[in-house]
C-alpha cells in the first residue's frame, strides 16, 4: 500500500471518478455524525476567521482505494474501499455550500459542480466525481444535479437537509465571508490520508481486514510509544515511577480524557479532542530530545493524572470534594480543565481549600441557574477552557472565576432573572433527569429534613404534581381559574413549582390533588410535606411554591457580579431556533408543542417567529396542523401561498387545508432531535416497572393500562389491542407494563439481557420507539429500521416518513379496528422477533 496526506480538494481533483463497490453498506450517517463533523468543520472555520491559518487541521480520517475497472490513461476511476460514508458525506456538503450560494449568485452552481462534483466531458454515471452503492446513487445523484426535492426521504437527502439548514442558520448576514469559509475549510482543512492498494489487490478482502480484524491503537497507545522513543536511556526509570502508576490510577477512558485536558490547560479552546496525539507530538518535539524535559513532561502528566483522578472519584468531607461531587454527579466534564487548574494551585499551596470551594461553587452555580434558564450549553466548553488558561494564583481566584463568568453576553441570570424562570421555565425539558434531580435533592436538602432519606436512591424520580396526563377530576381542579383548563395545565406542568421528588410516582400516577395530598403528607421529604398542606393545587399553589424554591435557589447558589452586566435578552429564544432547524424535511409541529419545550405560552411564541426570521417559521402550524389566521411572512414583499410551499416541502394537506398528523414533530421527538437529555432518559426509563416481579403490582398496571384504553380509545380498539398482545403471549412473549402516569405496555424480547419493543402501546396511540431502537443492535443498522418503517407503512392509512427514523412515530389505537392494520402489526411483532433471534 502507499499512504499520503491528502484533502477532499486534492482527492477528488481532476477527470476522475470514486466508485463505492457494492459490497459496502448504504450510506448510514445519521444527526449525531453529521452534528459532530459540523461541529469540527465550525471549529476550522473560527481558525480562519481569526487568521489562524498556521493552526493545526482536523483529521478526519483514512479513504483506501483501489483501481477501478474503468482505469485507463484517459479517465481515472477507484474503488472506495473504506470511507466511503466520510466521503459522501463531505460531497453531500458541497452540494448544500453550492444550493446556498446560488440564490446569490447562479455562477456558483458551474464553479462548484466543474471543480469538485462533477466531470463535465463524461458521459452517464462516469459524469459524477463520487458514485455511491447502487441504493444510494438516485438521490445522490439528484442531490448533485440540483433537483434533490423529490429525494429527500432517504438518509443521503437527509444529509443534505441538514447542511442546507445549518448554512441557513450559520450565514451571517454581517459577514460576506462566512460561508466562503466553510467552503474552504471542507476542500483544505480536513485532513485524509489516502492508501492507495496495488491493483491485483483483492479489494474485498482487504475491505474486510480492514473492517472485521485487528484493533486500532488509541491515541494514548500513539502517545505513549511516542514518549519511550524520546527516552532511549531513561526509558525505563520513567516508565516504572511515572507512568506505570498513571496508568493505574486511571482507566483507558480516563486516561485519553487526561490528554486532552493536558492541551487545554496549555492551548485553551485551540486543543482538539480528536488530535490529542498530534498536539502531544508537537509538545515533545518542542522538547528538543531533551531526555530531562521529556522526564518532567511525563512527571507533569502523573501529577495532573492524580488531580484528575480526585475529580472522577471525589471522596471525603471536605467542601471541596463535596463541589467536586457535585460537578460528576452533573456530568460536567466541560468544567474539569478549571478544575484542574483549581486543584493545582491548591496543591502548590496558593489557594486554601476554602478558597478552591468557593470557586467550584460560583461554577456550580453557573451551570445551574443556566440550566434552570433554558440557556443552550452549546459554548462551555469554550467558556471554562479559556477561564482555566487565563485564570492566575497573583489575583483573588474565587472572585475572578465569578467575574469571567459574570458577563451579560454569557447569561449567567441574576436573582430576579432566576425568580422569572423558576415561574415559567418548563424545567422539565432542561437537561438532564439527573441534573434535574440534583437540583430539586440540593433544595431539599437544605430544608433540614429531620427524616433521613436517600435522595441519591435511582427509585427516587421527579414526580408532577399536576399530572401529565389529565383527567375529569384535574379538570375540575383547574376549572374557575380564569383560564382555559388545558392552556394552564401546558404553562404549569413542567414548571419546577409543580415538580418534586418521591419513591412512588406509579402509586401517585395521575390521582386527584387529594389522594396525591394524603400519600405526600406521608413522605419523609420536606417538600413533599409542604405541598400536603394546600387545600388545592392549581395557578396560585404552584406559583407559590415556585416562589419559595426561587428564594431557597438564590441562597444555594449565589448569582453573578451585578456591576456592569449591561442588559441580558429578557428570553433566551435559542432553544426554539435550535428546534426549529432540527426540524427534518417534510414534517411540522406546532405552537403548543414548541411553547411546552422553551416553557412559554404559544402566544409568545407565534409573535417571536412573526416579527423575527427564523428558519422553518413557516412549518409551525396550529395544533390541528392548520395554518394559523394572523400567519405572515417575515418578508412583506413574500407572497407565496404558504399552503403551497407546504406542499412543495413535502408536507401533505388534507382537503381542509390540514397538515396530516404522521409528518408532526411531538415535543417529544424534538427534544430528542435536540439530544436534549431528558428525552433520552424519558426513553430509557419508561419500562421503569421492567423488573418487577410482584404480580400484584404487575396485575395493578395491567389493570390501569386496559382501563385508560377503554376510556380514551374505545371499546373496539381496546379489544384489537388487546389481541395483539394474545397474540404475541400465545408465542411465548413477554409483555411489560409502564409506571407512569400514562398507562403504557409493550410486547417486549431480550437483547444482551434487556428488553426491547417494536411497537409500545399508549392509552389513545401505538407508538414505534425509532429512536431507542437506533442504540440496539441488530436495529442500530438504519437500512433495517427503514425495512421496519416501508412494513408499517403497508398498512393502510399508515405513511411514517423517513424523516422519523430516529424518533417516536405514532398512529392511533383507533385504525387497528382496520383488520388490514391489525395483520400489519403483528406481522411486524414476528419479523421483529426473527430479527432479534438472527
Amino acid at each position: 500500500m502507499k499512504a499520503n496526506e491528502t484533502t477532499l480538494r486534492r482527492l477528488i481533483q481532476g477527470d476522475q471518478q470514486l466508485l463505492v463497490p457494492l459490497y459496502q453498506r448504504q450510506y448510514t450517517w445519521e444527526r449525531p455524525q453529521l452534528v459532530q463533523l459540523w461541529a469540527d468543520l465550525k471549529t476550522q472555520v473560527d481558525v480562519l476567521a481569526e487568521g489562524r491559518q498556521d493552526a493545526p487541521s482536523h483529521f478526519l480520517g483514512s479513504v483506501v482505494l483501489a483501481p477501478g475497472p474503468e482505469l485507463a490513461p484517459s479517465r481515472s476511476q477507484w474503488i472506495v474501499v473504506d470511507g466511503q460514508q466520510r466521503l459522501t458525506t463531505l460531497m453531500l456538503a458541497l452540494c448544500a455550500i453550492r444550493d446556498h450560494l446560488v440564490a446569490e449568485d447562479p455562477g456558483h452552481r458551474e464553479r462548484i459542480d466543474e471543480l469538485h462534483l462533477i466531470n463535465k466531458f463524461q458521459r452517464g454515471e462516469m459524469r459524477y466525481r463520487l458514485l455511491p452503492t447502487q441504493g444510494d446513487r438516485a438521490a445522490f445523484k439528484a442531490c448533485v444535479d440540483g433537483v434533490p426535492e423529490g429525494k429527500t426521504d432517504s438518509l443521503v437527502g437527509n444529509a443534505y437537509q441538514f447542511f442546507k439548514t445549518m448554512l441557513v442558520e450559520f450565514d451571517d448576514p454581517a459577514d460576506p465571508h462566512d460561508i466562503d469559509r466553510v467552503e474552504t475549510v471542507l476542500l483544505d482543512r480536513l485532513n485524509l490520508v489516502q492508501i492507495l492498494v496495488e491493483k491485483d489487490d483483492n479489494a474485498f478482502r482487504i475491505f474486510e481486514s480492514i473492517n472485521n480484524t485487528g484493533m486500532r491503537l488509541s491515541q494514548v497507545d500513539l502517545i505513549r510509544n511516542y514518549v519511550f522513543m524520546c527516552l532511549p536511556t531513561l526509558g525505563q526509570h520513567v516508565y516504572d515511577d511515572y507512568w506505570k502508576p498513571t496508568q493505574d490510577l486511571l482507566d483507558p477512558k480516563a486516561l485519553e480524557q487526561l490528554m486532552y485536558l493536558v492541551l487545554v490547560l496549555k492551548e485553551g479552546d485551540e486543543a482538539q479532542y480528536n488530535a490529542v496525539y498530534r498536539g502531544h507530538q508537537q509538545l515533545l518535539l518542542e522538547l528538543a530530545g531533551d531526555e530531562a524535559k521529556v522526564e518532567q513532561y511525563v512527571k507533569d502528566l502523573h501529577r495532573r493524572a492524580r488531580h484528575l483522578k480526585q475529580i472522577l472519584n471525589p471522596d471525603g468531607d471536605s467542601l471541596v470534594a463535596a463541589r467536586l461531587r457535585f460537578l460528576k454527579e452533573w456530568q460536567a466534564s466541560t468544567a474539569y480543565p478549571l478544575a484542574m487548574r483549581l486543584l493545582e494551585f491548591r496543591e502548590d499551596d496558593l489557594i486554601t481549600d476554602e478558597e478552591a470551594a468557593q470557586a467550584l461553587l460560583y461554577v456550580e452555580s453557573f451551570l445551574v441557574r443556566r440550566l434552570i434558564a433554558g440557556v443552550t450549553t452549546s459554548n462551555l466548553n469554550r467558556i471554562f477552557q479559556r477561564l482555566a488558561v487565563q485564570l492566575t494564583a497573583e489575583e483573588d481566584v474565587p472572585q475572578a472565576v465569578r467575574a469571567a463568568l459574570s458577563p451579560a453576553r454569557l447569561y449567567w441570570p441574576s436573582d430576579a432573572q432566576l425568580r422569572e424562570e423558576i415561574r415559567s421555565r418548563a424545567f422539565y425539558w432542561q437537561g438532564r433527569t439527573a441534573q434535574q434531580k440534583l437540583v430539586l435533592r440540593r433544595i431539599e436538602e437544605s430544608l433540614g429534613s429531620k427524616e433521613r432519606v436517600d435522595l441519591a436512591d435511582k427509585r427516587i424520580t421527579i414526580e408532577h404534581v399536576l399530572p401529565q396526563s389529565m383527567t375529569t377530576d384535574w379538570l375540575n381542579e383547574l376549572s374557575g381559574e380564569g383560564d382555559a383548563a388545558d392552556l394552564l395545565h401546558r404553562q404549569l406542568v413542567h414548571t419546577l413549582g409543580n415538580l418534586t421528588l418521591s419513591g412512588y410516582n406509579s402509586e401517585l400516577s395521575n390521582n386527584s390533588f387529594a389522594t396525591k395530598r394524603t400519600q405526600l403528607g406521608q413522605s419523609g421529604l420536606v417538600m413533599n410535606q409542604e405541598i400536603a398542606d394546600c387545600e388545592r393545587w392549581g395557578k396560585a399553589e404552584i406559583l407559590a411554591r415556585a416562589d419559595r424554591l426561587a428564594e431557597r435557589a438564590t441562597a444555594l447558589w449565589p448569582g453573578p457580579e451585578e456591576t456592569d452586566r449591561g442588559s441580558a435578552a429578557s428570553r433566551d429564544w435559542t432553544l426554539l431556533h435550535n428546534a426549529l432547524a432540527a426540524l427534518p424535511p417534510a414534517t411540522w409541529t406546532s405552537y403548543s408543542d414548541l411553547a411546552e419545550l422553551i416553557g412559554s405560552h404559544a402566544v409568545p411564541v407565534g409573535v417571536h417567529l412573526a416579527t423575527v426570521q427564523v428558519l422553518n417559521a413557516h412549518r409551525v402550524l396550529t395544533k390541528s396542523g392548520q395554518v394559523s389566521e394572523g400567519f405572515r411572512w417575515s418578508d412583506p414583499d413574500d407572497e407565496r401561498d404558504i399552503r403551497d410551499v407546504l406542499r412543495a416541502e413535502g408536507i401533505t394537506l388534507d382537503e381542509s387545508g390540514r397538515a396530516v398528523a404522521d409528518q408532526h414533530v411531538s415535543v417529544r421527538e424534538l427534544a430528542e432531535l435536540l439530544g436534549l437529555p431528558a428525552a433520552e432518559d424519558l426513553a430509557e426509563s419508561e419500562l421503569a416497572g421492567e423488573h418487577d416481579t410482584d404480580l400484584e403490582v404487575v396485575g395493578e398496571h395491567e389493570q390501569r393500562f386496559v382501563r385508560q384504553l377503554n376510556e380514551q380509545s374505545g371499546p373496539q380498539a381496546a379489544g384489537a389491542v388487546q389481541r395483539v398482545l394474545e397474540h404475541w403471549r400465545a408465542r411465548g412473549g413477554e409483555v411489560q407494563y409502564g409506571t407512569a402516569a400514562g398507562a403504557s405496555c409493550a410486547p417486549i424480547v431480550k437483547i444482551d439481557g434487556k428488553p426491547a419493543n417494536v411497537i409500545r402501546f399508549y392509552a389513545k396511540t401505538v407508538e414505534i420507539p425509532f429512536g431507542t431502537l437506533k442504540k440496539r443492535p441488530p436495529f442500530d443498522d438504519p437500512a433495517l429500521r427503514e425495512e421496519l418503517r416501508q412494513r408499517l407503512n403497508d398498512a393502510p392509512g399508515v405513511d411514517i416518513p423517513v424523516a422519523k427514523l430516529e424518533l417516536y412515530p405514532s398512529i392511533k389505537n383507533t385504525q387497528l379496528a382496520n383488520m388490514a392494520v391489525f395483520d400489519v402489526i403483528v406481522a411486524v411483532l414476528d419479523w421483529f422477533t426473527a430479527r432479534v433471534a438472527d
